[in-house]
């Protein structure tokens, strides 16, 4: 196979038959995010209402697996159906590609027809290969299959943050994924070979893995070609757009807004023209190797004239660009003309900004606090004495060079401690001496409760009756990545502002938590509006980058907490400022989501 040939030649035959694939591929991911996404959430939902189950968590996976069994399996079943529709998906696009490129009638029932029939291949041995495949490869794969279903499927920033500051695990991590990305692409053919093919899997997957035997190079040389022609497409549609409205800003600004709607709204659905260029090029990649593997059957010929048909899907692609753009025009009014202004509360992590001290002691705090942020977060772990001391880690190693935990030493024993980071270093801080220094300040503080197995019993109690009154007297807020805590709070002192910290967005939980902390990178509107329907606030973390700050910004989020203070107030700030309609378009399309058919959930 030669690259650019390939490429150069599928694209004419992409242009050539524009209507169809728009109307394939655009469909397809309409319904999967507007049907088949809220099915799943609401009966993800139900079972875990009806199980008596407030939340999915790591922290909780081993009492969901040892005390509900019946809710594992229900779970369970609910992925087997999302998987299933994965593997439809693929099977519908797929089969619909080859009818397009043979000139044949894009019907719904035959497509239907020929994706329910496939189901018809997957024994339990096809379903143990086709699952191994997807958890290998999804993960790092995304470049050559993807899913709205699976975009969760995503390593958190603050696992990756983790990895790349421990040099072996980072190493491990490049290896995996050039190793994953190596079976990918070798196994390119596997999925059209077994959706549409009619060998066994013992043969199927042979075949694939020869079809690109001697071919890696050149096979990962025309998915780098399809990335380059659709970034390029992408970027003269960005830059003609931003230069036609910057003109219209300048020249003629009293009709600026109306241009800047109809420009966004252009863009948005240009680009959902590039996704289905795209999608439509690695999966006729994919077809490509299945033929020269002598995987697939032969078709038909054309059953109607080309012409007719043509004519017929470009008015259908046409139809379906005009509804999905009349309703985004309307997020895009409300976004140009600022009415989702958002002033997210200012949080600093760990009482820090931009490495200014240690993390968690009283300088930092005292530096940080001069730049005003809404709170300082902060942490604080029980100590052997059963008092408070402020500190994240579980292991004093990383920042005092003991190897002690907090539990292992008294409260004196700790504060005589030296904890260094970021060239700077001060004394381990109690906590009684960190809430009357915030005091002191006029400083607001989001108090993380940590946890271990080794704290006592009377913790939370202890915890309540010498800090609630103060804590409410200076409007402090808490949260902890522990539900017991959470749930012991919010019983047993109602009125304490109690938020529950989640590292990633599996489900939407039922808690009484006044507010729920979510890791950024799984987080989305979805999951903030159904926390404002339920009067609870979201707050975001870590988020270091503009381009995230923006996003979660976007999301409406009542909170972003970050390393980087000053950058988040900065880019607050320029975000509302009231920029150019230019700038606002190049933003969000740059920084924000722009597809109209994107899935939230």
């Amino acid at each position: 196979m030669q690259p650019w040939k390939f490429v150069r030649t599928n694209i004419g035959a992409y242009f050539k038959r524009w209507g169809s694939y728009i109307v394939l591929t655009s469909g397809t991911s309409l319904f999967i995010s507007l049907i088949m996404i809220p099915i799943f959430n609401a009966m993800t939902q139900f079972v875990l209402k009806n199980s008596q189950v407030d939340y999915v968590s790591y922290t909780n996976l081993l009492n969901i697996l040892t005390q509900h069994p019946f809710t594992v399996l229900l779970l369970f079943l609910i992925l087997v159906l999302i998987l299933l529709t994965v593997y439809s998906q693929f099977a519908f696009l797929l089969f619909g590609i080859e009818h397009i490129r043979h000139g044949q009638p894009l019907r719904l029932g035959k497509l239907l027809q020929q994706t329910f029939r496939s189901w018809g291949r997957l024994r339990p041995k096809m379903i143990g290969i086709l699952m191994g495949y997807f958890i290998i490869i999804l993960p790092f794969g995304h470049f050559v299959f993807n899913s709205q279903l699976l975009s969760k499927v995503t390593i958190p920033d603050f696992i990756n943050e983790y990895i790349d500051e421990h040099l072996p695990l980072l190493i491990l991590l490049i290896v995996l994924s050039v190793l994953i990305i190596w079976v990918a692409v070798r196994l390119l053919a596997f999925i059209p070979a077994i959706i549409m093919g009619n060998k066994s899997p013992n043969t199927t997957l042979k075949a694939s893995w020869n079809a690109s035997r001697g071919q890696f190079w050149r096979i990962l040389w025309a998915n780098a070609l399809i990335a380059i022609v659709g970034g390029a497409l992408t970027v003269v549609g960005m830059v003609s757009i931003y230069l036609i409205q910057k003109y219209i800003d300048t020249s003629f600004p009293h009709v600026a807004l109306g241009f800047a709607i109809g420009n966004l709204t252009l863009l948005q659905i240009y680009q959902e023209f590039v996704l289905s260029f795209n999608t439509v090029m690695v999966l006729r990649l994919a077809i490509k190797l299945a033929e020269q593997a002598d995987l697939l059957p032969q078709y038909d010929t054309p059953l109607v004239s080309d012409r007719k048909h043509k004519i017929i899907m470009r008015l259908a692609a046409v139809v379906l660009m005009i509804l999905g753009g009349s309703v985004v025009s309307i997020v895009n009014f409300v976004y140009l003309e600022g009415l989702v202004t958002s002033n997210p509360l200012t949080i600093s992590h760990r009482g820090v900004d931009d490495g200014n001290g240690v993390q968690n002691t009283i300088p930092a705090l005292e530096k940080t606090s001069k730049e005003k942020p809404d709170y300082v977060e902060m942490d604080i772990h029980e100590t052997k004495d059963n008092q408070f001391v402020v500190m994240h880690d579980e292991n004093l190693e990383a920042l005092a060079g003991v190897n002690k935990r907090p539990h292992d030493l008294t409260l004196k024993q700790l504060t005589k401690l030296t904890v260094k980071e970021n060239g700077h270093q001060a004394k381990i801080a109690s906590f009684d001496d960190y809430l009357k220094t915030a005091q002191g300040l006029n400083q607001k503080l989001l108090i993380e409760i940590k946890t271990t197995p080794m704290d006592s019993k009377g913790m939370l109690n202890r915890f309540i009756k010498k800090y609630q009154a103060s804590i409410l007297k200076h409007k402090d807020r808490i949260h902890s990545l522990d539900y017991h805590v959470v749930q012991g709070l919010k019983q047993k002192a109602p009125k304490l502002y109690v938020s529950y910290i989640l590292p990633y967005n599996l489900t939407f939980p039922d808690t009484k938590a006044n507010a729920y902390t979510m890791e950024a990178t799984t987080l989305n509107g979805d999951f903030v509006s159904k926390a404002h329907d339920n009067k609870q606030d979201v707050f975001a973390w870590t988020v270091n980058d503009d381009t995230t700050m923006q996003k979660m910004m976007f999301a409406d989020v009542d909170g972003i907490i970050t390393d980087n203070l000053s950058e988040l107030k900065e880019t607050i700030k320029e975000t509302n400022d009231k920029p150019s309609y230019a700038d606002q378009i190049l933003n969000f399309t740059v920084n924000l989501n722009t597809s109209f058919n994107t899935p939230e959930n």
